[in-house]
């Protein structure tokens, strides 16, 4: 008797109830084997996402290298967190921070933390470089996305695959060059008055070709390396297309149904010296930028803590490149700030 289009219908459906049930399989035989292993090499932050249980954390803050890095003159060598911590002695503040951090990164953090815990609220450091192509397609990037793979919601022989198969950036030194520069050109820029360059890359390469800043001011050429960083690093302007926005609503939209109090933490860039390198067209874009994540975010009750002009320039202790890296005092400055909008807003 000829088979019916039903009976093929079950012999597909059996066979693949059966590859379903192999791979079900081999996925138990690896984490009981080599997950451990791999883990441990390619996703270190997945054990970040324990820490609010493991420390019975209400309070958890996200950072990047801005939390821990320290100068060699200080004397108080506390992060942003712990110094947050020890300002607020009814609450109990954990950090979830590693160098080169952004809002993509702490999603996946955050995402991870057990479904039982204690947390209240999240405060997630805001550094406005990230926004850039600088950063986005940054060389650091690779081991983040590594890292990243590992801590999907996925079966673990999948991102075992995933690693495998370099599911990640992994562009060569010309490759990842030539992103950067074309990510330059996309920050196209749209000022409310005469400005004669279209996109980063136009600015950076006129002030690169002179001697001069923009009051006509004489310079080294390492001034002036340290003033195209800044124009590659802030000269953008931010809409919903932007890959960390679209990070930040994730972070927002999560935190809203875990029903934590979200709080973003705007880090204090070195206005001073902006200001005196690149001029009042800089100054104007990131004051721009600051007030967008302002305006996008605090209708939905997120809570905003704008340090862009918080932290002096004396404060600042790496002087050949931007950084967010404060002395103790800076450090300082940016707890007492989210000390004071935790204490207004959410523990009154």
């Amino acid at each position: 008797m000829a088979e019916t289009y039903l009976d093929i219908i079950k012999k597909i459906g059996r066979k693949f109830l059966w590859l379903l049930a192999v791979l079900a399989g081999l996925d138990i035989l690896y984490l009981c084997t080599f997950y451990k292993k791999d883990r441990e090499k390619n996703s270190t932050l997945m054990d970040y996402s324990l820490i609010p249980v493991k420390d019975s954390t209400d309070i958890i803050y996200l950072g990047e290298s801005s939390n821990h890095a320290c100068s060699e003159t200080d004397v108080d060598k506390r992060c942003i967190s712990d110094m947050i911590d020890d300002l607020m002695p009814d609450h109990r503040v954990g950090r979830m921070s590693k160098n080169a951090c952004h809002a993509g990164v702490y999603y996946d953090m955050i995402r991870n933390i057990p479904r039982k815990n204690p947390v209240k609220t999240v405060i997630v450091t805001v550094n406005m470089r990230s926004f850039s192509s600088e950063w986005i397609y940054s060389e650091l990037e690779t081991p983040l996305q590594k890292e990243q793979l590992m801590m999907k919601k996925a079966p673990a022989l999948y991102k075992r695959a995933l690693l495998a198969f370099k599911a990640y950036d992994h562009w060569t030194p010309a490759e990842r060059d030539n992103v950067v520069r074309q990510g330059l050109k996309d920050q196209t820029l749209h000022l409310p008055y005469f400005f004669p360059y279209k996109n980063a890359s136009d600015w950076d390469h006129a002030i690169a070709a002179q001697d001069y800043l923009f009051n006509g001011q004489k310079v080294s050429r390492d001034t002036i390396e340290l003033t195209c960083h800044y124009i590659k690093d802030f000269a953008y302007q931010l809409d919903e297309k932007n890959p960390r926005i679209k990070d930040l609503d994730k972070i927002a939209r999560l935190c809203k149904r875990r029903g934590w109090n979200l709080v973003f933490n705007i880090l204090a860039d070195n206005m001073d010296q902006i200001k005196t390198l690149a001029g009042p067209d800089l100054e104007y874009l990131m004051r721009h930028n600051a007030e967008y994540i302002i305006k996008r975010y605090e209708p939905s009750g997120v809570i905003v803590v704008n340090n862009q002009y918080m932290v002096r320039d004396k404060d600042f202790f790496d002087r050949t490149f931007p950084t967010e890296h404060y002395n103790q005092y800076g450090r300082k400055v940016i707890a007492d700030a989210i000390v004071e909008r935790l204490k207004e807003t959410i523990y009154k």
